[in-house]
């Protein structure tokens, strides 16, 4: 532990850190009102609000149906916030975000055990600012759930290792089996690899076979337990079931192999048909910015001395997260947002280095820094004048406010190197705040699934029955009555129905001349991720498609 008279830092020296660690909290909870733009978070909004409706928290239920693809927690937790605060966006992200910050506390709180208080700060800073990080915050999947859990359960374990307390063993074992309950027992690696390598590399393997990590092992099992209770009940208990296309499915083998090796082994029922060894090392380029240069370079730096056989303060943080890397690596089933559980990792790494140079001049940091920093810049402005020119209004007061954040930054820092860091923190967040509130929203604009929900709560809040057949999640999420997923020849059964269907089955009823009333047309952005085309606005009509809004055998609007 470091002594608090070598770690603290003066009032006047530590407010510029304050002040962006304020704007930083801010913009990461910023996003939390914004519609879903992405199928995710509509799809867990659809099974989180069904068990709250049902009040059935054992059973995941889709569309009426078995679902058995992701661990119960994450639902658990918008359930309960559902029912405490309504069915709506802000309700699902909410726990989400309070598991976020908890990963913040909890990586302030780790790197404080080994470092001063304004490497402390400097590592929940790069956590703040990461592009994935605060992305992640607007488009809510399961993993601000998972890096509150790893870092609680990575710092109270380490607590233990130092010093055995039943309060500390507890809170591990609980936040780890709960980390299981999000997303598998793959999280048992980062966390273990954590500790043990803090035991291997500071030579003190004895240790290891210490009674307490025995108990530890049996309290995880036990925090584990509701997740296998509940996948029995639903499925095991019932091997009738069709699950995959198949009876006889095991949700415990399912959770415990299938949903975790299978896909890292590419052999399960979900499968991936792609992958490379480097798809993590350049997506961190973008999702890690504007730190990733920074990160590989002091990565780089802290193996070196390892191979060296310097000692240092740590092992936690490269064992945690190299392991957990190199296996993400080798697997096939690839997305960008896995790294995420292991940004906290990275953060304290990076800050490390940077603390080490902040009072220095060094040529690598000014130059990576003012690089990437100019590049961000230059891209929003870019991007402001193709994508939404018309925001003018939005952008030029926020070109303004970074313009006064840096003159605060620049005339109260204590270093340059201080204020380099510090301006590259307020450039994340400055081009954060561009997408939150003109990027988003103007794809939302075009997002037909939301708008047509939306519309049928205004002008038909009282139609009998609300159809759809293969539609996005979002309209089944944002439209207040219940929605009856079927096929257009069921649909026709029901003459006053409302039923959304797309460009396809409007061709076909036209081509099969099926008699509709068409009562609106919604435009479409059939993508998740931005392409070219859509973001220049000229020509961002030519790749959209459309929903529609229409009776069949009606005649009357």
């Amino acid at each position: 532990m470091v002594s608090s008279s070598a770690s603290s830092l003066s009032a006047a020296y530590k407010r510029p850190y304050i002040v962006v660690l304020v704007l930083a909290i801010v913009v990461n909870l910023a996003g939390i009102g914004i519609k879903y733009f992405t199928d995710d978070p509509s799809l867990y909004s659809i099974l989180a609000r069904n068990m709250a409706q049902s009040n059935n928290f054992t059973d995941i239920i889709y569309h009426g149906k078995d679902w058995l693809d992701k661990p119960h927690f994450p639902f658990w937790m918008a359930a309960l916030s559902f029912k405490a605060f309504g069915i709506s966006t802000v309700a699902y992200k909410l726990p989400a975000l309070l598991f976020f910050l908890m990963a913040v506390v909890y990586t302030y709180k780790l790197a404080r055990r080994f470092y001063d208080l304004e490497t402390a700060l400097i590592a929940i800073l790069i956590l703040l600012t990461a592009q994935h990080s605060v992305m992640s915050n607007t488009d809510v999947r399961a993993e601000p759930y998972i890096m509150g859990l790893l870092m609680g359960a990575v710092y109270h374990f380490y607590k233990v290792k130092e010093r055995f307390s039943f309060a500390d063993i507890l809170l591990a074992s609980l936040f780890t089996g709960c980390a299981v309950m999000t997303k598998g027992i793959y999280l048992l690696i980062p966390i273990g690899a954590a500790i043990m390598g803090d035991y291997l590399f500071k030579k003190d393997i004895k240790s290891l076979f210490h009674w307490k990590w025995l108990l530890a092992c049996i309290l995880v099992a036990v925090f584990t337990l509701p997740e296998i209770y509940t996948l029995y009940i639903q499925f095991d208990l019932h091997p009738e079931k069709v699950v995959f296309g198949k009876t006889g499915i095991s949700g415990i083998h399912w959770f415990l192999w299938d949903s975790q090796f299978g896909r890292f082994n590419n052999n399960s029922f979900i499968r991936n048909t792609h992958g490379s060894v480097f798809f993590f090392l350049h997506t961190l380029l973008w999702a890690f910015a504007p730190w990733m240069l920074l990160f590989y370079y002091a990565l780089f730096g802290r193996i070196r001395d390892m191979v060296r056989g310097i000692k240092l303060p740590e092992y936690i943080t490269i064992s945690g997260s190299v392991v957990m890397l190199l296996i993400f690596s080798i697997s096939k089933f690839q997305l960008p947002f896995y790294t995420n559980i292991l940004f906290p990792f990275f953060g304290i790494i990076t800050a490390t280095w940077v603390r080490s140079i902040i009072h220095n001049k060094n040529l690598f940091f000014t130059i990576a820094q003012y690089s990437v920093s100019i590049l961000l810049i230059v891209a929003i402005v870019a991007l402001s004048f193709i994508f939404a020119p018309e925001r003018w209004v939005v952008f030029l007061p926020l070109c303004i406010l970074l313009v006064g954040i840096t003159l605060y930054v620049y005339k109260n820092a204590g270093s340059r190197q201080q204020a380099l860091f510090l301006f590259t923190c307020c450039v994340g967040l400055w081009a954060n705040t561009y997408l939150m509130s003109v990027v988003y929203p103007t794809l939302l604009v075009f997002k037909g699934d939301v708008h047509a929900g939306e519309y049928i709560n205004q002008y038909h809040p009282n139609n009998e029955v609300i159809a759809a057949f293969n539609v996005p999640n979002a309209f089944e999420f944002y439209t207040h009555q219940p929605v009856t997923f079927m096929d257009l020849a069921e649909a026709a059964k029901h003459p006053n129905a409302l039923v959304l269907i797309n460009d396809d089955q409007k061709a076909n009823l036209q081509k099969s001349n099926t008699p509709f009333t068409l009562v609106k047309a919604f435009d479409n952005y059939p993508n998740e991720n931005m392409t070219l085309p859509f973001i220049i606005k000229a020509k961002r009509l030519t790749t959209l498609n459309h929903f529609f809004l229409v009776r069949l055998n009606s005649t009357a609007k």
